[in-house]
């Protein structure tokens, strides 16, 4: 499989996706602890979340953690429609988009420079063509492979862009936290700290048949691929 020497795949990520959308929506919204779900946390914004509010915590507890918080109804709706306005810009960007849900996607600018730049430039002009024709923050990362360009939107969070050269992938990668790892969750990531093993470069330090045999096979093989950003998956059309 094909990996391209420059990094030319975006992974765009929109920020908050709900709550940003209610804080669009109604103005005095902006700047205040948003959570949409009353029983259950949908989103939440980012000044909820700098109270611990979460995703899929229960709203009660979100409720104490930040009582100040204003809690709104879904408007799938709303949501939606943000959604495809959102998809509109990706596919005036490049042809190539794969969409991973409804609020964020790959898209691989490979042979693009001619029209449109490097693609650096080509993510700064996304960011702010969704933030004009959607009036939504989105932040972008830029790399070589899905993994790791995913891994940079999730550290530029909020509202940020991050490229991560070549020739810098591993001094990039490793020395974040292994939750960073595209599959690992809380059990995976107790399971490796437990050993020991708290950064993505102790994972790569480890032979796979070691992965393997704290992980089983499927889960060992693929995250020592990933800590060495070992990562051929092409970006594929669709949602």
């Amino acid at each position: 499989m094909f990996v391209s020497g420059e990094g030319t795949i975006l992974h765009a990520d929109l920020d908050s996706f709900y709550a940003s959308v209610e804080q669009r929506d109604v103005p005095g919204l902006r700047g205040r602890p948003v959570i949409v779900g009353t029983w259950v946390v949908l989103a939440a914004s980012y000044e909820a979340k700098a109270y611990g509010v979460r995703t899929a915590m229960s709203g009660a507890r979100a409720r104490r953690l930040c009582p100040q918080a204003i809690v709104v109804e879904p408007r799938m709706s709303a949501y939606s429609e943000a959604s495809r306005a959102v998809f509109e810009v990706f596919d005036d960007t490049t042809p190539l988009v794969e969409g991973l849900s409804i609020d964020e996607a790959f898209l691989d600018v490979r042979g693009l420079e001619r029209s449109s730049g490097s693609p650096a430039e080509i993510a700064v002009r996304l960011r702010r063509d969704v933030l004009e024709r959607v009036g939504l923050p989105i932040t972008v990362g830029v790399a070589r492979t899905k993994f790791l360009a995913k891994v940079a939107s999730g550290v530029a969070k909020p509202d940020g862009l991050l490229v991560v050269p070549p020739d810098r992938e591993l001094a990039f990668l490793h020395p974040l936290p292994v939750e960073r790892l595209w599959g690992v969750g809380t059990v995976t990531a107790a399971k490796l700290r437990a050993c020991g093993i708290s950064t993505l470069g102790e994972v790569a330090r480890l032979a796979e048949s070691a992965l393997v045999s704290l992980l089983g096979r499927t889960s060992g093989r693929h995250l020592h691929a990933l800590a060495h950003n070992r990562d051929s998956r092409p970006v594929r059309v669709g949602r």
